[in-house]
Formats: structure tokens, sequence, C-alpha cells
């Protein structure tokens, strides 16, 4: 029982943790802005650069995370890669064309 509610919690965090990297990656640029007309005193490319990253960083260490914790094998394994990897390239790649734009 201990071990499925463990593997329960680490799938639900995996899943919060792709929900929250696909919107810091698509609205990195709208968070950059809300959070400059609210605290003027930072800078546009500084929140890009942090919010990009965090994207690109979560969409890298989660698989990692629950791979490493679940020791996924076979078609569990495949289909975990096979998730980040087409809704985390696309993102991410989105999101690094933008920040390039952004440093100019």
């Amino acid at each position: 029982m201990k071990v499925k509610v463990n593997n329960s919690l680490v799938i639900i965090g995996a899943i919060i943790s792709l929900i929250f990297a696909t919107i810091l990656g698509i609205y990195g640029q709208d968070i950059s802005y809300y959070l400059n007309n609210r605290y003027p005193t930072i800078e546009l490319k500084t929140v890009i650069t942090i919010v990009t990253f965090l994207s690109i960083a979560l969409y890298i260490v989660t698989p990692v995370l629950v791979l490493k914790i679940l020791k996924l094998k076979g078609v569990y394994l495949l289909a975990c890669i096979t998730v980040f990897t087409l809704i985390g390239l696309p993102i991410s790649l989105f999101s690094f064309f933008v920040w390039a734009m952004w440093m100019g």
C-alpha cells in the first residue's frame, strides 16, 4: 500500500511539474511584462531569462527524477520519455527562441 501511494504521489508531482513548466514556457513573456509592471525595478531581460531556463530545467529534471524514483522499465519507460519529449521539446525550443530574440 505504501509503495502505491508513493508511486501515485510521484506521478501526480510529475504531472504538476509538467503543467507548470508548460505554463512558464508558453507565457514567459507575459509573466515578465506582468512582473515588470508590478515591480518596475526588475528588468524584463532578467525575468525572461529566469522563467525560460526554469521551464527548460523542469522539463529536464522531472523525467530524470521520475525515472530514478520509480525505476521504470519497458513500455512505461518509453511512454515517460515520449511524453516528456513530445511536450517539452517544442515548448522549450519556442521559449528559447523567444528568449534569444529578447537578448538581441
